[in-house]
């Protein structure tokens, strides 16, 4: 129970300092990471410990870590203070070696963040950014950009956020109702598509484009 009740209090916790606590982090995110995980294993470890006496601390680290978030947003000054200044180490092509050696970063470090994005040669870069979450961002030339539809005068097809409404067989009939359908519709819908009933799909989703996609199950023998 002790256990439960401290990953309850640890999740709703991380869900309230926001989506970057989960993704990427930055120096005092990263720092209240280690202790959060610090602080909710001492209740588990010794149970003479009273419960309230462990989730009282990590409460507190993450209202503090949220409140700095908030200030981070209001002060430029803060912010930069709290989470230092994004640092361009690649401009015009060529490796900026005051930066390199600042970050303390080798040449090695920023190619393997290129061949991530997908960039073989640093001459095909404009500008190569350590963002203050320790990523890179690389922004090639015009001319060393992957061709887009609107660059050869094509307009494919919208796509929109896809919503499940059939999953193995069962109706998501919440979200039918939010995209404006009714079982009636989800029925002729997969009739037309050589199904006879809902009970006969795996996966049908329909997004806000009008875009629909049905996998119907497969059929073990």
């Amino acid at each position: 129970m002790r256990t439960l009740l401290v990953y309850a209090a640890l999740i709703g916790g991380l869900r309230f300092t926001g989506k970057r606590q989960l993704g990427e982090l930055s120096t005092s995110e990263f720092a209240v990471t280690i202790l959060v995980s610090e602080l909710a294993s001492v209740p588990l470890q010794d149970p003479a410990i009273p419960l309230l006496g462990g989730i009282v601390p990590l409460v507190t680290l993450l209202a503090v870590e949220v409140l700095l978030s908030c200030l981070c947003r209001r002060s430029i000054r803060f912010r930069r203070l709290l989470c230092g200044n994004p640092c361009m180490v690649i401009r015009d092509g060529k490796f900026d070696p005051d930066m390199l050696r600042l970050l303390r970063l080798s040449p090695e470090d920023v190619l393997e963040g290129l061949r991530m994005a997908g960039v073989a040669l640093v001459s095909d870069v404009r500008c190569g950014i350590i963002e203050t979450n320790g990523q890179l961002s690389v922004l090639p030339y015009a001319d060393k950009q992957p061709l887009t539809p609107s660059d050869l005068g094509k307009h494919p097809k919208d796509a929109g956020m896809a919503r499940v409404l059939i999953f193995e067989g069962k109706i998501r009939r919440g979200v039918l109702r939010q995209l404006g359908k009714d079982e009636a519709w989800l029925l002729r819908t997969c009739r037309a598509r050589g199904i006879h009933a809902p009970e006969d799909v795996f996966l049908l989703t329909l997004d806000d484009c009008g875009n629909l996609f049905v996998q119907p199950r497969e059929v073990h023998r």
